[in-house]
């Protein structure tokens, strides 16, 4: 048994008859699982123990050099940490500054400022002065970029707030403009002030109009921090990329003295700035947003507040709204709300105790009432399978002939209508032993002589002439032309009218008995596709045919899954009896349901623990991961669509930013303003380590939970029946697993990590892939996973059963899987089957659970907390729910292949007795009992 894989000279015949279960042989199970085992696979332990302490080899690297912080620590504008002492690059020291505030982008704020400065009539005058003599090619420039004649890069005049004619106007507008932008006054976002309502619009957009800077605390009063004696100051400066900064600087430094456009620059461009003990950073990133204050966020973040001049200016519902508009743009702007949330559930905490303990028994009534009621869920099902095929065929149909303007079910009315009366037709005709009638319709269906007798909508016709009714002025005496004629009066469908008439129908129609609808137009009898005057709701015929498709495959399915329901309704009985055995084996054995909540929290332990210490490797981003250089544009360093950018051309991608205060000029002299930096976060070879023990330990700790669970029910099952529930089914299992299977255990789930860690390389080259803009690739990539994926679903379900062997026969890995394939193979409709419906079982099972918690949540919380709201409360309850029912039908799953690994045990071996359940009487030979064969051969000794 402690072999593996080992090879063999046997045909193939013989080795699959050599792995049916025999009694006397390695695979008898007369006497239930086997006993006499030895340890399986040791060696794979191992390899465990060497992947724990390379493990642990990694996670001490990464701790000493590793800042777990950085994956959740707020980032100012360059992507540098707060309370970080030092940042990438070389970057500041931001050790106590803890929150993340907000300050103005001056080059934001006063962009249309400066641009109706530079714009104006006065500047145009000025320039002109200074350029044309000797300039005009700089002028003619200026011309373009301001868009005040037509070239190239413009549609039309710039939309900067008006035109400034003179100096007094330039110097009244302008300089009213800066005073409430600097926050000398308090109408920066009253509507009727110089700004206008410039600034009550930029909320929605805050990221373009503040930057994002760490700061000590969130409730500073930036108006009187910087009250002191030496107060820091910015005077604007223009980025150097920006086209206008040369005629910025022209008119900054060569205009004539005293001139408005100069005396405006030099006195209304300069800012207060914050002191480095609040803002450790450039002028330009310190400039405090007049009217705008900061709270206490979450995680390190500040909230938008307005202050008192701001809401006495735009009414406190404005500044509401201004305030909830900012935070938007920068963090969740669930915030709040996620803490209401949780404070209505902590207020109802005793109900989601009660709604847990309520699912629990929901959960064991579900499973009682399985073992009454499977047979009835099973046929229900199956049947509702059937219908779904049905009726999706139909409703492809249906639309693939649906009329525009006509409903869906209008359509399927008209459809099933005419379908129904032309098989009354034709069975009355049959009857009656009448030759059928002439349908034909022509043109107008002046002539038409059929024995169509309802509408399209299924209406009864009214007799035509007859007195007291819509149709009494439609007598064959009027209408001599329009078939009309009967015995005494007819009420088939016709287009009675005379050639003098001005209204005449387009078909056949008749008045109807239906009081509320006086007359309908008809269809011919055996006439069931509508005629669509006015085209079809589905315009592409292309795409209708494909529907019409559609709906011949599922009619086809639905034929087919129909005789194989018919065929295999014996293999249904059995799958029906053997998932009955299974509910048995779960209410019996109640202290199961302990072996998945110790695997949860074993689970849940090793992913805190895991979590922890993979983020010290996750943290450590290399210095020579980003560039340090800077760039001359937002498409060089960010990428295009086509084109991956400098900074994010790998992944994990870092960010872009902007550094307007130093842009180094290129080979070129264009200025770089443009600089990368880091991710939070990066990839390699260690984290590749701790990662595959991850997956490892996760398939294992799986891998444990079937094999207990599948040993449990053997013990259980080859128990007589009076002793059912008695034995220590649970604990003798244990003991098998922990003292012998371990290693078969870890070298299944060690396949089982080896393909998920594949998967997910191929997952973090499709990233790259991606980032590289190599969109080939990228579907490569995704269509291995996909692969793989599939894959890894098929080595589960063969892993699953290898480890119900295991349990059973006590062989190693290799053999256990081999004899679960040849067992498949060997009965491949059962294992189908059983599938099948277990999996229609399960939707049953999760839906019973699920409903039936959250509807008795809802009882216990409106009567226990009426004041409380209980979409929240209602959405916690669902979800606990599905996590409970996920383990009741996680082990009722289990037990039910067990079970039937069993059964087919007991098959193969003729085997019977007293401990066949009595769902399985009908299938098992009962007169044999345990050791009986035994028994037999000793007495021919």
């Amino acid at each position: 048994m402690g072999s593996c894989c080992c090879g063999g000279g046997k045909a193939e015949k013989e080795q699959e008859a050599d792995n049916k279960f025999k009694k006397g042989a390695e695979n008898d199970l007369s006497n239930g699982p086997a006993g006499n085992r030895g340890c399986t696979d040791a060696w794979c332990l191992i390899v465990l123990i060497v992947a724990w302490l390379a493990y642990i080899i990694v996670t001490f690297m990464g701790v000493a050099d590793g800042n777990p912080s950085k994956l959740y620590l707020p980032r100012d504008y360059a992507g540098q940490y707060c309370d970080v002492e030092k940042n990438w690059n070389d970057g500041l020291n931001l050790k106590g500054f803890k929150k993340l505030s907000y300050t103005m982008n001056a080059t934001s704020t006063t962009d249309q400022i400066v641009k109706q400065l530079l714009c104006s009539s006065v500047a145009d005058r000025e320039l002109s002065a200074i350029l044309i003599p000797g300039r005009a090619e700089v002028y003619s420039r200026y011309q373009c970029e301001c868009c005040l004649s037509p070239c190239k890069k413009c549609q039309g005049s710039l939309e900067v707030g008006g035109d400034l004619s003179s100096g007094s106007d330039m110097s009244s507008t302008i300089g009213g403009k800066m005073s409430e932008l600097k926050g000398e006054n308090g109408g920066l976002y009253s509507p009727g002030a110089f700004n206008g309502d410039m600034f009550t619009n930029i909320w929605s957009d805050a990221t373009k109009y503040f930057n994002k800077v760490c700061m000590p605390d969130c409730n500073t009063n930036f108006q009187t921090a910087n009250n002191t004696d030496n107060p820091r100051t910015w005077t604007y400066s223009m980025s150097p990329d920006n086209p206008l900064k040369e005629f910025w600087d022209i008119l900054k430094t060569e205009a004539p003295s005293g001139s408005s456009v100069k005396n405006t620059i030099s006195q209304s461009f300069t800012f207060k700035v914050l002191p480095l003990s609040l803002c450790p950073y450039n002028e330009s990133k310190c400039i405090p947003m007049p009217g705008v204050a900061f709270g206490e966020g979450y995680g390190g973040y500040c909230t938008f507040d307005m202050s008192t001049q701001v809401i006495e200016a735009v009414g406190s519902s404005a500044a509401s709204a201004f305030e909830g508009l900012g935070g938007a743009s920068f963090q969740d702007s669930a915030t709040e709300t996620f803490g209401k949330w949780v404070g209505d559930f902590e207020r109802s905490i005793l109900a989601f105790i009660l709604v847990t303990i309520s699912t629990f028994v929901i959960g064991f009534v579900y499973l009682v009432l399985l073992r009454l009621f499977i047979g009835v869920c099973v046929w229900f099902a199956i049947f509702l399978v059937l219908l779904l095929l049905v009726c999706g065929g139909g409703l492809c149909w249906v639309r693939s002939i649906q009329c525009a303007n006509t409903g869906l079910l209008d359509t399927s009315k008209q459809v099933g209508v005419a379908a129904t009366v032309t098989a009354t037709v034709a069975v009355s005709n049959v009857a009656s032993g009448n030759d059928p009638v002439s349908e034909e319709l022509h043109g107008d269906g002046h002539a038409y002589t059929g024995v169509q007798f309802v509408t399209t909508s299924g209406l009864r016709c009214a007799k035509w002439g007859k007195p007291g009714t819509n149709a009494e002025n439609y007598t064959a005496a009027l209408y001599p032309d329009s078939r009309l004629a009967g015995d005494p009066y007819h009420s088939y469908c016709r287009n009675p009218y005379n050639a003098s008439d001005l209204n005449k129908g387009s078909t056949i129609w008749c008045f109807t008995t239906d009081t509320t609808i006086k007359w309908q137009e008809c269809r011919p009898v055996g006439v069931i596709l509508p005629e669509c005057k006015d085209g079809y709701a589905v315009n592409n015929e292309i795409v209708r045919e494909v529907l019409k498709v559609c709906a011949y495959i599922l009619w086809v399915l639905g034929g087919i899954y129909l005789i194989l329901v018919c065929i295999f309704q014996d293999r249904i009985r059995l799958a029906i009896a053997v998932n009955k055995v299974a509910a048995t084996f779960v209410a019996h054995t109640p202290r199961i349901l302990l072996v998945p909540i110790v695997q949860a929290i074993i689970g849940v332990l090793w992913i805190g623990l895991w979590a922890f210490s993979a983020s010290f490797l996750l943290s450590q981003v290399p210095a020579s991961y980003t560039p340090t250089r800077s760039y001359a544009s937002y498409a060089e360093a960010y990428g295009t669509t086509d084109i991956p950018g400098k900074c994010n051309d790998k992944w994990p991608a870092g960010t872009v930013w902007k550094n307007e205060d130093v842009c180094p000029p290129d080979a070129k002299g264009n200025p770089q303003c443009w600089n990368c930096a880091p991710p939070r976060y990066i990839f390699d070879t260690r984290f590749a380590v701790s990662f595959f023990v991850f997956l490892w330990n996760n398939a294992l700790n799986v891998a444990m939970g079937q094999c207990i669970i599948a040993g449990a029910v053997g013990v259980w099952f080859f128990t007589p029946n009076a002793e059912k529930g008695k034995r220590r089914a649970i604990a003798t299992s244990v003991y098998n697993v922990f003292r012998y299977h371990l290693g078969s255990l870890a070298f299944g789930s060690f396949i089982i990590a080896v393909i998920q860690f594949i998967r997910y390389c191929m997952k973090y080259l499709e990233k790259q892939a991606k980032q590289q803009k190599n969109k080939v690739m990228v579907m490569v990539f995704k269509a291995i996973q996909c692969c793989l994926w599939c894959f890894e679903k098929c080595m589960k379900f063969l892993n699953k059963n290898a480890y119900i062997q295991i349990a059973l026969m006590g062989t190693n890995f290799c053999t256990s899987a081999k004899k679960a394939f040849f067992l498949i193979l060997r009965n491949i409709v059962r294992f189908g089957t059983v599938a099948l419906l277990g999996s229609m079982i399960h939707m049953i099972g999760f839906l019973f659970i699920v409903v039936s918690s959250v509807g008795l949540g809802y009882l216990f919380l409106t009567a226990l907390h009426p004041d409380v709201g209980p979409a929240v409360c209602l959405v916690v309850y669902a979800f606990t729910a599905y996590l409970v029912a996920k383990l009741f039908m996680n082990i009722f799953g289990l037990a039910v292949d067990s079970t039937l690994q069993c059964f087919l045990a007991c098959e193969e071996m003729e085997l019977g007795g007293d401990f066949v359940p009595s769902s399985m009487s009908r299938w098992l030979d009962k007169n044999k009992p345990i050791g009986a064969a035994e028994e037999e051969d000793q007495d021919k000794d």
